[in-house]
């Protein structure tokens, strides 16, 4: 199931979610350019080469280097950080706490360690499998360029599978399940970028180590509602305190102010609404999708969460005027 999420399901979803944010873009340059759809798609994307080679001839390389550095670094942090929970361990040796409860945080504190030197020393190794996953991805253009050109053609074969009386009705759908994809992609990327630039001008004001590394992790991890700041928020700790405990306190002091503007000013000028979910809706698609599809079903679950609310808002009624019609019949 992991193989065919991350070289079939994935390539396929992220192509989808890619169209949602290309059409508009590809609209105007047909519209006011008077190109076809074929070449508004080409121009977009030679624009978007020619964006990602500047960011590979300006910031990959010190992304690399970072890496590099970090990976050489891992395990004298491995140690400092062991050394660090001895030393939580000694002061809690000098408090007056019962035996038992002694014991149960000391031996917490040693599995601790041991989980975090083996997390440490195989984070290379993650490092090097997510480029290696990333290499599947190489489908993603293609089928983006597919679902662009061919979205109209698509959308009409749907529509005739659909029973007449049923077309109207699918067509609003799908007009809501684009306009709420739509505002919700553009606007979660808008957020993460200012998120992570933020993150990484804070970090590299206060002088943590991998700022820029740190700053795109977050980004990245922002796209994750609730989980994702926290996670993100533990390397940027980690690696401060590291350094000393008081950067520890201004870099937590950092994430706190970062994600107070991003709560209280970006988000809402950005998305100017919300999808509509109750917060308990948003934990447990997240937990489900966590579940079943890994870290890619944590990204994509709240807007499949969307599309699927969005179907049983307009075709619930429908199915319920069915029902009373089939009881009335019997």
């Amino acid at each position: 199931m992991g193989g065919i999420v991350e070289f079939v399901i994935t390539p396929l979803l992220l192509s989808v979610l890619l169209a949602y944010l290309l059409a508009p873009p590809v609209r105007y340059l047909q519209k006011k350019q008077h190109l076809t759809r074929s070449s508004a798609i080409l121009t977009l994307y030679i624009f978007f080469a020619a964006v990602f080679l500047l960011i590979c001839l300006n910031i990959f390389p010190a992304l690399l280097q970072e890496l590099d550095e970090l990976a050489d670094l891992l395990p004298e942090y491995t140690e400092r950080t062991v050394l660090l929970l001895e030393g939580l361990e000694d002061r809690w040796k000098r408090f007056a706490i019962p035996p038992s409860v002694r014991g149960a945080i000391d031996e917490n504190i040693r599995g601790l360690q041991s989980m975090l030197a083996q997390r440490l020393e195989k984070l290379a190794l993650f490092m090097l499998s997510v480029i290696a996953r990333i290499i599947g991805l190489l489908l993603v253009p293609l089928f983006t360029f597919y679902f662009l050109r061919d979205s109209d053609y698509i959308k009409n074969k749907l529509l005739l599978k659909i029973p007449r009386s049923l077309r109207r009705e699918m067509e609003q759908t799908l007009a809501d399940v684009n306009k709420t994809l739509g505002a919700y992609l553009r606007g979660i990327i808008v957020v993460s970028l200012a998120v992570g630039g933020m993150l990484y001008l804070g970090l590299l004001i206060l002088g943590v180590e991998f700022a820029l590394f740190l700053g795109i992790l977050n980004a990245l991890l922002n796209i994750i509602p609730y989980f994702g700041p926290l996670i993100g928020a533990v390397p940027v700790v980690i690696i401060a305190l590291l350094q000393s405990s008081s950067l520890a306190g201004k870099a937590i002091l950092l994430i706190i102010i970062v994600q107070q503007v991003e709560s209280q000013l970006i988000t809402p000028r950005v998305f100017g609404h919300q999808l509509g979910f109750h917060p308990l809706v948003v934990v447990i698609a997240l937990l489900l999708g966590g579940i079943y599809l890994g870290f890619f079903g944590l990204v994509f679950i709240i807007p499949l969460t969307a599309v699927i609310l969005i179907f049983i808002k307009h075709f619930y009624p429908l199915v319920k005027q069915f029902i009373k019609e089939k009881e009335g019949w019997l």
